[in-house]
């Protein structure tokens, strides 16, 4: 057999060019143009592509077809002069596929185990696909696929899976396979009545027609696989490379199998799933070969060790079965310790910090002239970081597994505007589509944006508007006539004209092929310009001639789903996006010549001069072994499927040649992953086990710690306390008394309020809390005291007050809208607050005691100073004329209380200063006169409903401190309203400040840690 091995420290592609080239070297040029190469990826054809024209010398070459053996399509069929390959019946589109099997699964109730919503069929659809491929795949029989339908094929591995459990078997195991033999034999049924074959058996039957084509009609020139069952591979493709390596002009080139150690242990590494060789250990068995025949390829002897061979050597011992363990008892270290030139282990303690680091290595390795840099990882999310981090260095390296249609910015488009009417236009999905750069609504976009943003400081912040267009529509129409709201109201009409009927998903059931177009519709209408169509908009990203082909490709595979609540359409359509039958999208452009990002499969056979394996974790390489499904291990043993364990062997066999394809080989680990830590891959651990033994240590890499190093600045220096100092006319000629307390305790917020006239802006879809509840108690208490006050004699008996604090409260509720559960809760809490006002209503009217009430009274006094004159502004909770003719002033409070001491020492100065202003007569219909009671009322609604806690009760001790807070507050005024002081942050820090919404702007966290405060 014309078996042959390229050894792990030669460059695989660079040897086989080179083998090719002497085999070609005295015949026509033409010769060599007659010759097949299969090859395991397309990336690797590129790379043998590239290592011929480099073996040229400048000289022109026709060269060889090569080609992916990852399957026979039918454009390949012609390349390969194979046209048996025709006559087969077409595979099933993949989506078409995935709508069908969604279709039978979604036929089983819930309450037998079958999907609750047509996303979860699909991606139970998903599944099914793969185990209907691997059967297909792994089937030993080709010949039984071969002269069978799909359905006689189907009822054969249903009879085999069938008698593996037998009637005492689990329940579970019996209701699984009863549904197997439901959703296949339809599926089988289905193929057949189409015409059409599945994807898995299709793939089988091309290589099997390749397969008899070449043992029928040997090939006149040279065909060589090479690199192909690294991993191990299906049976169709063990026969294909069997029968090639015995033709007379084919040839199998295997990788990193020339090592005559392994001779003794050879049968315990086929018998190790997990060990790197077992694959292609098994492979030669499978086509009855044994190591011995296979022969060293002849292109090794032109081409330079890539590698040290003594690296190979310390791999091969580390990742040994126990069988073949007994030289880890012998310490050697001198044996070893060259096998360490050029490897490097990075441990970083996070992802990020990972990433940063594989940066930093990548930009490194450019320093040196023409050198090749990649990083090689599973990982997705890794990928993704280290093409960022490379930004910084002014370095674009794409991952070469490229990116999910659903993740483009296209994608994102319509998954945001299916979850924005399913979510019927919520405040958050609304203005995430609105404010996507592909929306416009058939409007200018910069005028767009503008209506936009007036939306949302004007609609969205704060409680949810009503659901739907209407309801946003509704809140339009309420806001107050201004200029402002004409730009609104044609947002809201191109908005509805450009939706049409997508603009709700309540209603009947549609199928889901209406719903996909009147999706793509209503994101056309969306996307348009008043300069430019939607759908030109739509498909002219990067992403659109994939994003067309695969809405082209899906409508007709949804007519094949029963209708559905449009409610669930977001789902179903981002499961489309997400599934196994998408397309993947690559980003093209500037990438780096000289950095790669490459997936395991991507990075076959290539070599480069510096490589980082990343994400050496348990769990992610290699990926944890999972049965599926479908059947639990000994079941798959059984059945004739591979053993789990097998997938870590092919990786294995992965992580071990990429540790040899570059001179320099760094391994990459994070201590922790998405908050969780994390073990250390299998193979590091055995490496650093077998090392320790022998007095070695993985050398270390400093890319971690300069990472990390990266964004720490050589020297801190905390901004100062700030303290601006504005002038004399920017500064305020009024305050109201709520602020004084501000400006007491942090004159900065004062500042920012008040002069750089800043407001925090309400949260999107917020709540209805706490605040929302007290202006909810004032509203009712302010109605309640007025029903009464025009009573006969100031009170109207206790019944009518409660019935008159009903009306009230249910007035106020009403009036601030807050969701059905939230009133709910709400209404019991008013009722006892009520039953605790009426009594003390009750006790304070009788006998005349309250001769009349003011409820929200505003109030202004002019302050005259020796600098100029402040108005003191002040809205009053209540105020009571009491029988005496004196004032009593009541301050509702849902929180807290405060003290008496900080009334006497001014940190609440809010009562006494409307003590003073009532005095004066400065509020408006309150006559002015002495205040007798300084009272506050805490409305809780709780167990306790209400606390009444007067403050002080003698108009001489009233009328003192409100002399003295107006002394205060002159003060104040005439430092920070009329002077020139600073609005320091927090002067006082004994003093409590209200919100803390500028503690941000005054970055109060950092000067407060410099200073050493609290």
């Amino acid at each position: 057999m014309n078996l042959f091995d390229i050894p792990a420290e030669l460059p695989f592609l660079d040897c086989l060019a080179a083998g090719v080239l002497a085999d070609f070297r005295d015949r026509p040029p033409e010769a060599l143009s007659r010759a097949t190469i299969l090859l395991p990826t397309r990336r690797s054809a590129r790379g043998l592509r590239d290592a011929f024209l480099a073996r040229a010398e400048g000289r022109a070459l026709l060269l060889p077809r090569m080609r992916a053996l990852a399957g026979l399509s039918t454009e390949d069929a012609d390349e390969l002069a194979l046209p048996t390959l025709l006559d087969l019946p077409p595979a099933v589109p993949a989506l078409t596929r995935q709508a069908v099997l969604t279709s039978l699964v979604i036929r089983l109730p819930p309450r037998h185990g079958g999907p609750g919503t047509p996303e979860q069929a699909w991606l139970l659809a998903a599944e099914l696909s793969r185990i209907f491929d691997e059967i297909a795949l792994e089937e030993p029989d080709t010949a039984l696929l071969a002269t069978g339908t799909p359905g006689e094929f189907t009822e054969t591995w249903l009879g085999r899976l069938e008698g593996l459990v037998p009637e005492s078997q689990a329940t579970h195991w019996q209701i699984t396979t009863h549904f197997l033999r439901g959703v296949a034999t339809a599926w089988a049924g289905w193929l057949e009545e189409q015409g059409l074959l599945d994807i898995g058996l299709r793939r089988v039957l091309a290589l099997r027609e390749q397969t008899r084509a070449w043992q029928e009609n040997p090939p006149e020139h040279p065909v060589i696989a090479a690199g192909i069952g690294i991993g191990g591979t299906i049976p169709a493709a063990v026969e294909l490379l069997r029968v090639l390596a015995g033709l007379p002009q084919g040839a199998v080139v295997l990788h990193g199998l020339d090592r005559a150690e392994l001779a003794a242990i050879w049968d315990s590494i086929c018998s190790s799933p997990t060990h790197p060789f077992c694959s292609q250990g098994r492979l030669l068995h499978a086509m009855g070969a044994e190591p011995r025949q296979v022969r060293r390829w002849h292109g090794c002897a032109e081409a330079a060790p890539a590698v040290p061979a003594a690296r190979v050597a310390l791999l091969e011992m580390a990742l040994r079965p126990p069988e073949g363990m007994q030289p880890w008892t012998v310490p050697s270290p001198e044996t070893w310790a060259p096998g360490l030139t050029g490897l490097r282990l990075v441990a970083a303690p996070e992802a990020q910090t990972e990433a940063a680091a594989i940066a930093l290595l990548l930009r490194e390795a450019l320093e040196t002239r023409g050198a090749r840099a990649a990083l090689i990882t599973p990982d997705r999310d890794l990928a993704r970081r280290v093409s960022a981090e490379l930004v910084r260095h002014g370095i674009r390296a794409d991952d070469s597994a490229g990116q999910p249609l659903g993740q483009t910015p296209t994608g994102v488009f319509l998954r945001l505007l299916a979850r924005t009417v399913a979510e019927d236009f919520a405040p958050v999905p609304l203005l995430a589509l609105a404010k996507h750069p592909l929306a416009a609504a058939g409007m200018d976009r910069a005028a767009f944006l503008d209506a936009v943003r007036l939306l949302e400081r004007r609609v969205l912040r704060g409680p949810r508007p009503l659901g739907g267009l209407e309801g946003l529509g509704q809140a339009i129409a309420a806001l107050p006539e201004d200029d402002r709201k004409p730009p609104l109201l044609t947002l809201h009409a191109a908005l509805a004209g450009a939706l049409g009927d997508f603009s709700t998903a309540h209603g009947a059931a549609r199928p889901p092929a209406d719903l996909l177009e009147a999706h793509l519709s209503a994101a056309e209408a969306l996307a348009a310009t008043s300069q430019e169509p939607g759908g030109l908009r739509l498909y002219a990203a990067q992403e659109g001639e994939v994003l067309a082909g695969h809405m082209a490709d899906l409508g007709p595979a949804l007519k094949h789903l029963p209708p559905m609540d449009p409610a669930l359409w977001p789902a179903l359509f981002e499961a489309s996006l997400e599934g196994v039958a998408t397309y993947i999208v690559r980003q093209h452009g500037a990438a780096h010549p000289r950095v790669e990002i490459l997936g395991l499969l991507e990075a076959r056979l290539l070599a480069f001069d510096r490589v980082v394996l990343g994400a050496l974790d348990e769990g992610v390489w290699p990926l944890a072994t999972d049965p599926g499904p479908w059947m639990s291990r000994p079941m798959r043993a059984q059945f004739g499927l591979p053993e789990p364990e097998a997938r870590i062997g092919r990786v294995c066999m992965d992580f071990f040649l990429f540790a040899c394809a570059a001179p320099e080989a760094v391994f990459s680990r994070a201590a922790r992953r998405a908050g969780s830590p994390t073990v250390p891959a299998r193979w590091l651990t055995r490496l650093e086990t077998f090392l320790s033994g022998q007095g070695l240590v993985l050398p270390g890499s400093e890319a971690a710690r300069m990472a990390a190093a990266l964004d720490v600045p050589d020297r801190v220096t905390p901004v100062s306390r700030p303290a601006p100092r504005p002038s004399l006319a920017q500064r305020p000629r009024e305050i109201s008394v709520t602020e004084v307390a501000d400006l007491l305790a942090d004159p900065y917020a004062f500042h920012a309020k008040r002069i750089l006239r800043l407001r925090k802006l309400d949260p999107l879809d917020a709540d209805v809390g706490a605040l929302d509840y007290g202006i909810i108690v004032h509203a009712a208490l302010s109605g309640f005291v007025n029903a009464i006050s025009r009573a006969p004699n100031g009170w109207p008996g206790e019944d009518s007050a409660l019935e008159a604090w009903g009306q009230a409260a249910a007035a106020a509720l009403a009036a601030q809208g807050p969701r059905p559960s939230l009133a709910a809760f709400w209404r019991p809490r008013l009722a006892r607050i009520g039953a605790f006002v009426v009594g003390l209503e009750a006790e304070r009217r009788q006998g005349g005691g309250i001769a009349g009430s003011w409820t929200e009274t505003a109030g202004l006094l002019d302050l005259h100073r020796p600098r100029g004159t402040v108005r003191l502004k002040a809205r009053a909770d209540r105020i009571d004329r009491l029988g005496d003719g004196s004032l009593a002033i009541l301050d509702y409070k849902t929180g807290t209380l405060p003290r008496t001491d900080e009334l006497q020492d001014g940190r609440a100065p809010q009562l006494p200063l409307e003590a003073a202003m009532a005095a004066e007569g400065a509020f408006a219909g309150v006559p002015g006169a002495a205040v007798r009671l300084l009272t506050y009322w805490k409305l809780s609604g709780g167990e306790t409903a209400g606390e009444e806690k007067q403050m002080l009760s003698e108009p001489e001790d009233v009328a003192e401190l409100a002399s003295a807070a107006i002394e205060r507050l002159g003060a104040l005024v005439d430092r920070f309203l009329l002077g020139d002081a600073a609005f320091t942050a927090r002067p006082h820090p004994g003093r409590k400040t209200r919100g803390g919404d500028y503690d941000h702007l005054s970055r109060v966290a950092e000067w407060a840690d410099a200073e050493g405060d609290e």
